[in-house]
């Protein structure tokens, strides 16, 4: 009876042809592509016939939810029986039946490719219950799952071989030790476009189709979590964050470490898995296909390769904060020492007791930039943090890492604050300029993710595109001197630098005395001795801005600099079509300004106008 049986299964698994399969019939011109893009031969002769399983998502899970139904899994499967038929090296058996993997079925082959073969594909359905072969696994679906799990287990560990592509590594989720055997667990796909990749095994005869040389590729490029460990397999290749663009959303990968494809050894088996087979015109690259079909004649055990886990992933530079060591050299190089214990007191004694408004919930505010390049920033990197804590008003988070203020993290801030950036591009690389084309392609990729996320964050944009409530943004003294050539940047903050006085002392009146904005000034003028910057037509109008505060030229000379005697020195503005909020002062250069209590009372209000708890009149002010 048994042989009868399994005779029955072998017959009808290595018969059944791809029309046979629940997935799609791909165009004849496609599959024509396909098989002549495929290699004409073997990189080894195989050591025997190889029989290898080609398995495909099943008919159940396939039609309701497979997330690559029409487009992957038919032209892998098309790929994997070109190669096999054209090359000898295998002979491809395409099957998406369960059956395939029960104890007398799965040992007729040498390797199994898991073509994106998806969901919870190791569980019996009551339709694989009715026949016998599950029946003789247990009397449960439960206990037939058990049975085909520790058949799969022992298969690979006794010497059977296994290629999964792509979204396989996603399978099974609720079966642990799939992700075990696979070697990671799928955590997300930020990328889904061209990307650079680097060879971590350049000697390995798995990345001979690439000649061991770096290369670019485009397709949907996953990242791993746990089980994923370097020191448990042996990685080929890995994506190069310095030839790829990270800027994308969701990139989620705490070690910067983003392996496309590695290698195993299970027992007397082996695994192969690579990240690649999204892109439906990638199954006629021939570079590809000789990449898939040496990893599976890896896996019949025809082509030799390391598996021992290889050296630490190769360090590439990625996005992200100035380590500490690198801000204390930079500091150093620029002769700016960090605030003083003294100055830190000064500044905690003149911060006010209590915010003009109570936050509606808690405020988190970021606030970024460079403190090497002026010379107050880091002074007032420690008045914002000691200004958010005494007050209550806010709690404020010091960074110079860019990627918080891509689209998908920086709404976790309720304003940020741009803290004297005064650079031309300080998201971009500070040696962007020996750069070559590849690299300065990916910063410049990053560059524009950044920026465009800081105006939709503010105008009302959310990651998806979706309107929604803008956000606040605040800029100190020199966020306008920063970003000359982004013409958006200087449309936002209603002006770029184009001059200065001082520092000096300056006389300064309220535009609009009565703005709660302005009630440290009580309505009266005062002089600050501090640096003031002037802006120029066309970004800075009063048809745009709410002029808080100007040089009263009746108390001083005049600059001379602008015919209108037009100094503005603060204002605010509404932005975009979600009425975000921008706040900008030209105070903040000289050091004691951040311990003058007008000063710090005028920049909390500021803040808490931008994190919209102090609610107030933005409408422009178009005379002076």
């Amino acid at each position: 009876m048994t042989g009868t049986w399994l005779g029955a299964v072998v017959a009808a698994t290595v018969g059944m042809a791809l029309s046979a399969l629940a997935i799609e019939e791909i165009p004849a011109h496609q599959a024509k592509k396909i098989r002549e893009a495929a290699p004409e031969k073997p990189r080894v002769a195989p050591k025997k016939a190889r029989k290898v399983l080609v398995f495909s998502t099943p008919a159940h899970i396939y039609e309701k939810g497979d997330p690559h139904k029409g487009y992957c899994v038919p032209y892998g499967a098309a790929a994997f029986k070109a190669i096999g038929e054209k090359t000898g090296a295998f002979e491809p058996v395409m099957s998406d039946q369960l059956a395939s993997f029960l104890p007398d079925a799965i040992k007729q082959f040498d390797a199994i490719v898991l073509n994106n073969a998806c969901g919870p594909w190791i569980t019996p359905t009551d339709a694989d219950m009715e026949k016998e072969g599950f029946k003789k696994l247990g009397a449960t679906k439960e206990a037939a799952e058990e049975a085909l799990r520790k058949t799969l287990l022992e298969w690979v560990n006794a010497g059977g071989g296994i290629a999964a592509i792509h979204f396989a590594i996603a399978a099974n989720p609720k079966w642990p030790e799939f992700g075990e055997l696979i070697g990671g667990k799928f955590t997300g796909h930020p990328w889904n476009e061209e990307i650079g990749v680097m060879v971590d095994d350049p000697a390995s005869p798995l990345v001979a189709a690439y000649e061991g040389k770096q290369f670019r590729i485009a397709d949907e490029i996953y990242q791993y979590g746990k089980p994923f460990d370097r020191a448990k397999c042996r990685v080929l290749i890995s994506l190069d964050p310095e030839r790829t663009n990270m800027g994308v959303r969701w990139i989620s990968q705490p070690d910067n470490d983003w392996p496309l494809a590695w290698v195993k050894a299970v027992g007397k088996g082996r695994i192969w898995y690579t990240s690649f087979g999204h892109r439906t015109d990638l199954y006629w690259n021939p570079q590809l296909l000789q990449f898939y079909l040496d990893g599976i004649q890896f896996a019949t055990g025809d082509l030799d390769a390391p598996t021992e886990p290889g050296k630490e992933k190769l360090v590439r530079r990625v996005p992200g904060p100035t380590p500490p060591e690198v801000r204390e050299a930079r500091m150093k190089a620029a002769k700016l020492p960090e605030p003083t214990e003294d100055q830190v007191k000064k500044i905690e004694a003149a911060a006010p007791e209590a915010a003009p408004a109570k936050p509606a919930r808690p405020r988190k505010v970021l606030v970024w930039g460079h403190p090497w390049t002026h010379q107050p920033n880091a002074i007032a990197e420690k008045a914002l943090e000691i200004l958010g804590a005494k007050t209550g008003a806010f709690t404020a988070v010091v960074s110079d890492d860019p990627r918080l203020l891509l689209i998908d993290r920086i709404g976790q801030f309720d304003a940020i604050v741009m803290n004297n950036i005064h650079e031309p591009e300080p998201f971009l690389p500070s040696d962007f300029g020996k750069l070559d084309d590849e690299r300065k392609a990916a910063a410049r990729a990053f560059d524009a993710a950044v920026k465009k996320s800081i105006l939709d964050y503010v105008a009302g944009r959310d990651a998806n595109g979706k309107e929604v409530p803008g956000r606040g943004i605040v800029g100190i003294h020199a966020a306008t001197a920063a970003f000359g050539g982004w013409k958006d940047y200087g449309d936002l903050f209603g002006g770029f630098y184009s001059g200065h006085i001082g520092p000096q002392e300056v006389a300064i009146r309220p535009d609009d005395p009565n703005h709660p904005l302005n009630a440290a000034f009580e309505g009266k003028p005062f002089r600050i001795n501090d640096e003031i910057y002037f802006f120029q037509e066309p970004y800075y109008s009063r048809t745009k801005l709410h002029i808080l505060l100007t040089l009263d030229i009746e108390q001083m000379k005049d600059p001379g600099k602008r015919p209108d005697k037009d100094y503005a020195i603060s204002w605010l503005r509404e932005y975009g079509p979600g009425k975000g909020r921008l706040f900008y002062t030209t105070l903040g250069h000289a050091l004691e300004t951040y311990w003058n209590p007008l000063f710090l009372r005028h920049l909390l209000a500021g803040i808490q106008f931008a994190t919209g708890d102090l609610k107030c009149d933005a409408a422009p002010t178009p005379k002076k």
